[in-house]
């Protein structure tokens, strides 16, 4: 697999919605995974872009947390 780096980001895989990046917080490590396991099968599905869009949602907001906390 190709790694590709965009701001800083590794991008560890595409989907038909575009890349999904590694995470930047150990919280979301687990929706991380859920997404690349079933990324085969479900990808294109309603559930599986929602599913998407809540892992970057809060892994951007961990990842803005973590600049004002440390």
């Amino acid at each position: 697999m190709k790694l590709i780096y965009w701001k800083g980001m590794v991008k560890l895989f595409d989907t038909k919605d575009g890349p999904i990046y590694e995470p930047t917080t150990s919280v979301t490590e687990s929706i991380y995974k859920w997404l690349k396991k079933h990324q085969a099968t479900l990808d294109g599905s309603r559930a599986y872009e929602e599913m998407k869009e809540i892992y970057e949602t809060l892994d951007f907001d961990f990842r803005q947390n973590k600049r004002h906390v440390g």
